[in-house]
């Protein structure tokens, strides 16, 4: 649908207003075997913008549909079009356009800030897991509260269209757009009694759920109030101006076999695009209005990129700076080249077209990933200092080879959280020929389960590599040398060694008490029997002394 709608949009009277347009609802119709479209589309607005005249764009739509008959490959029912809820074959019935029956559904904008989510990188996907799980825990908290609002009656849901990092590090902004049934029994849609039952209903804006809010972030359909405001006008915050270039390009050194978003070699691969095309031109002499570039596809063919790249909206940004910052920052004597890795073909001024930003601003991808580093010793890659020259053929051949042996970890138990692996840096071994190498290695992190241990990374790598003897067909490697974090068999090894040392001197002093008490022991033994003996002698002296009796006889005879 926007690849069909939005070309169309920016050859009308809005185009150079125009930011995007975003499919938000298919439904059936009625009785049919046709499929509606329900989309929102955006602008800019200001001073300098005329009016939007909807009917003078729905002329024109029905002019570049050949009269609301065709668009691209779909065929269109001619009396289907509503541009904000103009329809000319109602006009033409003498309907008022107030009073005419237009999509059964209307909607309104959300944003709020959470501070207590960590942003990262894939919630830049829709169709990740992190953005599916983290969307269905919003709706489980905003529906209760709408449910209990003015527009109970009417209010059938909200889908959250993005994800975006917030002001603060850490901090992630929620925009979200809601949907109500039009009803008579609602005049209308009062946006600024929503925002003070959802600021009650949220403890001022304070908590949603398990959720943190920032106090400050929530628009209702643009509706906002600061602090210090003392009354309830509302304060209408608007993006800042932005310009954004869609940029294509292949890439011929790498493959991409599984062209699968979910897949880990896609995600790797998109990380490690995305971050050198940031770093580029945030290197570049555009740093200054450079805000961030996104991977919106990678396509099979070596690997085919398509990237939006956006920046504050000043004259001096336009097409060709855009794209000679990208030249001056890819070329070298051998080619074009994104960082070390990425060898470029087929990218042209032509490849530039404007991209669509349909929300406020962005800030740079930010990866928060499990990052864990890796220190190990190949024994037939003799060191030569050319390795530490990141320029020279023989660090960038081994350091490409080295990463995708690395991803070993794609067919582990860990496969579903591996990001990719990247080599730091060679070194020598002292006393030895052979290279010590530094990687990272980064898992995504999915707050709804436990965090990844050292210990396990380095258990499953010893088993993928067979006790880490083997990486790969090519290399050797030492395996006692390998290290994750400050986590290695050696550092276990000698805790074992202390427990033992530890069991030994206790076995010792074990001994040497058990000999002390055997001691004593034998002593007591010989007191006692010393007593019985000296108590004997005495006793057979008192039998010599007085045991025996002398009569007296006397000698007188009568």
């Amino acid at each position: 649908m926007q690849h069909y709608i939005d070309p169309l949009l920016r050859k009308s009277s809005i185009g150079p207003d125009f930011i995007g347009c975003k499919a938000i609802l298919f439904r059936s119709v009625t009785n049919r075997d046709s499929t509606a479209v329900d989309s929102i589309c955006s602008y800019r607005n200001g001073s300098q913008v005329p009016n939007f005249d909807k009917a003078a764009v729905y002329q024109e739509l029905r002019s570049m549909t050949n009269n609301i008959t065709k668009l691209g490959i779909y065929k269109l029912d001619k009396e289907s079009l509503y541009v904000n809820g103009y329809n000319e074959p109602l006009q033409r019935s003498h309907l008022r356009v107030t009073t005419a029956p237009s999509p059964t559904t209307s909607h309104f904008t959300l944003n709020f800030t959470l501070t207590n989510f960590q942003y990262t990188a894939d919630l830049d996907a829709p169709n990740s897991r992190r953005f599916i799980s983290t969307e269905k825990v919003i709706k489980h908290y905003i529906d209760p509260l709408f449910k209990r609002s003015s527009i109970s009656s009417v209010y059938t849901g909200c889908k959250v269209m993005r994800f975006r990092s917030g002001r603060r590090r850490g901090d992630t902004g929620v925009d979200a757009v809601c949907s109500y049934k039009n009803n008579v029994s609602m005049a209308r849609f009062d946006r600024e009694t929503v925002y003070h039952e959802l600021s009650t209903m949220t403890n001022g804006i304070t908590k949603l759920g398990h959720y943190s809010l920032e106090k400050n972030s929530l628009h209702v359909n643009g509706f906002h109030l600061t602090d210090t405001a003392t009354t309830r006008k509302p304060v209408l915050n608007k993006a800042p101006a932005i310009t954004g270039y869609k940029l294509s390009f292949r890439i011929v050194s790498e493959n991409l076999t599984n062209p699968d978003s979910q897949s880990p070699e896609y995600k790797a691969a998109l990380e490690s695009i995305s971050k050198k095309l940031n770093q580029l031109y945030h290197q570049s002499n555009l740093q200054d209005q450079f805000l961030n570039c996104s991977i919106t596809r990678l396509r099979a063919g070596s690997i085919v990129v398509d990237c939006n790249c956006f920046f504050q909206q000043e004259p001096s940004i336009n097409r060709a700076v855009v794209e000679r910052a990208f030249q001056n920052g890819t070329s070298n004597t051998t080619g074009l080249w994104l960082g070390s890795s990425y060898q470029l073909q087929e990218f042209s001024v032509d490849g530039l077209e404007l991209a669509i930003q349909a929300a406020t601003d962005k800030t740079p991808l930010k990866s928060e990933k499990e990052s864990f580093r890796l220190k190990f010793r190949i024994t037939n890659l003799p060191y030569s200092p050319e390795l530490q020259d990141s320029r020279s053929q023989m660090y960038q051949e081994n350091k490409e080879k080295i990463e995708k042996e690395l991803n070993v970890f794609r067919n582990s138990s860990m496969k579903n959280y591996f990001a990719g692996c990247t080599v730091e840096s060679f070194g020598p071994v002292h006393g030895k020929p052979y290279t010590s190498i530094t990687s990272v290695c980064k898992f995504t992190h999915d707050p709804f389960l436990r965090t990844l241990q050292k210990q396990e990374v380095y258990e499953e790598l010893q088993r993928l590599t067979d006790g880490f003897t083997k990486l790969g067909p090519t290399y050797e490697l030492d395996e006692q040398s390998l290290v994750v974090e400050d986590y290695s068999s050696l550092s276990t090894a000698e805790q074992d060694s202390k427990r033992s040392e530890l069991q030994f001197w206790a076995i010792i002093l074990i001994c040497v008490f058990a000999l002390l008490g055997f001691i004593l022991l034998l002593l007591l033994c010989f007191l006692i029997v010393f007593c019985l003996r000296r108590k004997s002698d005495l006793y057979q002296v008192q039998q010599g002394m007085y045991g025996v009796f002398f009569p007296h006889l006397g000698t007188k005879i009568h």
